[in-house]
């Protein structure tokens, strides 16, 4: 019989796993904004800010996308706080484990959650790429 191995990972932290820096969005921008942020960028997820820079969650392209008709008029008529009011706002802090954001993910169908001090103040974001980068490590 050959001796078991164990070993014993360091704790994780959601700090050591974020990424940065995170494009962000006002509140109050169209939709419009947002979507140009993001086909400009190549990400497919933007922070909310709103006054005093508190995030308020987290808005994809496929938010964007999913509103219908999907045109440049529409579009601009609508704002990001139309958008983020119908979502989870959700966060966790630096301190938290990768699974605590992982759970948050999975219970509420989104791909990334905005990291936020004790106050609110924006850290960092967490997406389903660097929890698969963690898992890998």
């Amino acid at each position: 019989m050959s001796p078991r191995m164990t070993t014993s990972a360091p704790l994780a932290r959601v700090d050591q796993i974020m990424s940065t820096p995170v494009l962000t969005v006002e509140a109050d921008a169209t939709l419009w904004d947002a979507w140009q942020l993001l086909f400009v960028s190549g990400l497919r997820h933007l922070v909310v800010l709103d006054i005093g820079e508190t995030s308020l969650g987290v808005i994809s392209d496929r938010n964007v996308l999913a509103q219908i008709p999907t045109t440049p008029e529409h579009l601009q008529s609508r704002t990001v706080r139309d958008v983020i009011r119908e979502l989870p706002h959700l966060k966790v802090l630096p301190s938290d484990h990768p699974t605590k954001a992982a759970a948050l993910m999975t219970e509420h169908t989104v791909e990334a959650v905005p990291v936020v001090n004790e106050t609110g103040r924006l850290l960092g974001i967490v997406s389903e790429s660097d929890l698969v980068r963690w898992l890998l490590q």
